[in-house]
């Protein structure tokens, strides 16, 4: 159940740093060079999705060229004599989907051009897709443990304890009686260990992602609210799980009785 959570938190955290990097890719649009660089920076900080806007003119452009020809001044005066157009450098907001943004941009008036790393955009969302696919899976796995765990502890208790629960069942106590107190124990088991889990879990989310929350405030948001529903749900979990390994265990027992 440790892992579980650990990899729950994992999930969380990595989604958020997914959007993040997502909405981070820098966006470059170029102006045809009729049209207004200003105006139309304008209107792209009017969106909602834009954070800023900021025009890039012809000399800036060639200035950040000028790094990549160092030594080679001839081939940046093959850009001085080209009809350079302006660009406005876009910053998008927070968990803004930014392969759309660049589609809608294609398409609008005074816009020649959209430089986007289309390609970099689909293996962040490759990554993600990853995290969520395999995390699941990872999840089940350990859960699988967890189940087997308390299956085969239930499964020996029976073992060694059959001529007391033959006594019982002589005795006139019901199967249904004998079984709940096994079902109790599996519960108990999975109580108890889910409440290790959860504190070493509160410990990580106190220890780590607090402290990294608070140094990248715009980068992981797991708020406490949510911590304290994963700690309950994972606490539910872990005794359902000890609960149902018990009573297939014990299926055997209710069979003979």
């Amino acid at each position: 159940m440790t892992m579980a959570g650990v990899l729950l938190l994992v999930r969380a955290g990595t989604g958020d740093i997914m959007l993040y990097l997502q909405s981070q890719v820098s966006m470059k649009v170029y102006v045809q060079p009729q049209a207004d660089s200003a105006a139309i920076a304008g209107v792209l900080r009017q969106n909602g999705f834009v954070e800023s806007a900021v025009i890039e003119t012809k000399e800036q452009q060639l200035q950040q060229l000028s790094l990549f020809f160092q030594g080679k001044a001839y081939l940046l005066d093959s850009f001085k004599d080209s009809d350079m157009p302006d660009a406005i450098r876009l910053k998008l907001k927070p968990g803004t989907d930014a392969a759309y943004v660049a589609d809608q941009l294609r398409g609008m008036k005074g816009i020649s051009d959209v430089l986007f790393p289309q390609q970099f955009a689909e293996t962040l969302l490759r990554w993600s897709d990853a995290v969520n696919r395999y995390g699941l899976l990872l999840f089940l796995f350990f859960a699988a443990i967890a189940f087997l765990t308390v299956f085969l502890a239930i499964t020996l208790a029976l073992s060694q304890r059959q001529k007391e629960i033959r006594v019982k069942l002589l005795l006139g106590a019901k199967p249904w009686h004998v079984r709940s107190q096994f079902l109790l124990e599996g519960g108990i088991i999975g109580l108890f260990g889910s409440l290790f889990a959860l504190l070493a879990i509160y410990g990580l989310y106190v220890a780590v992602l607090q402290r990294v929350a608070q140094l990248l405030p715009g980068l992981i948001h797991v708020s406490p609210g949510a911590m304290y529903a994963l700690l309950l749900g994972l606490l539910a979990a872990g005794t359902c799980i000890g609960v149902a390994a018990s009573y297939f265990s014990t299926g055997k027992l209710m069979n003979d009785a």
